[in-house]
């Protein structure tokens, strides 16, 4: 591979950033168009046309180690900020030579706008947009609710006057931090609860605030589903555990949310596992919980939305020219 010269200027690195959002700023700060910088990067479509807030950018493993090289950062940090860039979201390799592509629409995920107070933080002034699973995400740092709607007028909504929505995305984070993979499916699996007919509320895509007045409730939901399912996926589960759990979902969430939750838990019957070693000194650390097991697919992929983890039947958005959910 050919030396490449690294830019002058190292610009800061947002996480979550599209790849499309970071080279249109590295671009920018060094007085190139896109479609030049790329030129370096290696070979592909002509992004002229292209804005990141249309579409992502996306690099086989060549291109990625040259944009590395022209941003002055180490592989692993702007792959640790920029999701696709990782293995997961590469193109394939094919010749080998370093290429990209800029499709007209991400491949996976929304792009959404960045929070732009935690770009000021950094040193960045320009609009940011980031590439998330769901069409919306919460800044807990600065309490704002953003979106893909591209309306200058509202770039994002306030969540001072609703302190509960905030309280929930941070137990939302907890959750998937402790569970990962599994975390994810129960929000899913959440949202989807909630998307029963029987239920009566509002479907995520209805409106752009449905997301906020689902997520409180969701949470709840699915911390409740939690206590099932690591017994589940750890091996301890019997039906005595199912009873007691849905008399207390129905005593805590009311009939229409605990009969749902029985369909849910149909579909979560107990694993046979093998049992555990014998001697004390040899069992491992109880993490089985982590990996997801039937009725979901055992892969979580990184941009997969709540409509597409979710192993509920029914549909769980609003029908429409153009969901936010």
């Amino acid at each position: 591979m050919e030396r490449i010269r690294p830019l002058p200027y190292q610009m800061p690195l947002l996480d979550g950033e599209s790849t499309g959002s970071f080279v249109t700023r590295l671009a920018a700060r060094h007085g190139q168009s896109v479609s030049h910088l790329l030129a370096t990067v290696g070979e592909g479509r002509s992004a002229a046309d292209i804005d990141p807030w249309q579409s992502e950018l996306y690099l086989n493993a060549a291109a990625r180690q040259r944009l590395a090289a022209l941003a002055r950062r180490p592989l692993a940090q702007l792959t640790g900020a920029l999701a696709s860039l990782r293995d997961e979201h590469l193109l394939r390799d094919g010749s080998g030579a370093p290429a990209y592509k800029w499709p007209w629409r991400p491949h996976s995920g929304f792009l959404v706008r960045g929070c732009a107070l935690c770009a000021a933080r950094r040193g960045v002034l320009d609009q940011v947009w980031l590439i998330r699973p769901d069409p919306w995400h919460i800044c807990v740092q600065h309490g704002r609710f953003y979106d893909i709607s591209r309306d200058g007028r509202l770039p994002f909504i306030d969540l001072s006057p609703g302190p509960h929505v905030l309280r929930a995305e941070l137990r939302r984070l907890r959750l998937v931090k402790r569970l990962g993979p599994v975390g994810r499916l129960l929000v899913a699996d959440a949202f989807a609860v909630l998307a029963h007919p029987a239920v009566h509320l509002p479907r995520l895509g209805g409106s752009r605030t449905a997301p906020l007045r689902l997520l409180p409730t969701a949470v709840t939901v699915a911390y409740r589903m939690a206590r099932l399912e690591r017994l589940r996926l750890d091996g301890r589960l019997v039906h005595d555990d199912y009873r007691h759990w849905h008399e207390e979902a129905r005593s805590d969430l009311g009939w229409q949310l605990g009969m749902v939750l029985g369909v849910w838990s149909e579909r979560h019957l107990p694993l046979q596992l093998p049992p555990l070693p014998s001697t004390r000194a040899a069992r491992p650390p109880s993490r089985r919980y982590r990996q997801p097991r039937l009725p979901h697919q055992p892969a979580v992929p990184e941009m997969a939305p709540v409509d597409k983890l979710t192993c509920v039947s029914w549909e769980i958005l609003a029908r429409g020219p153009r969901p936010y959910g």
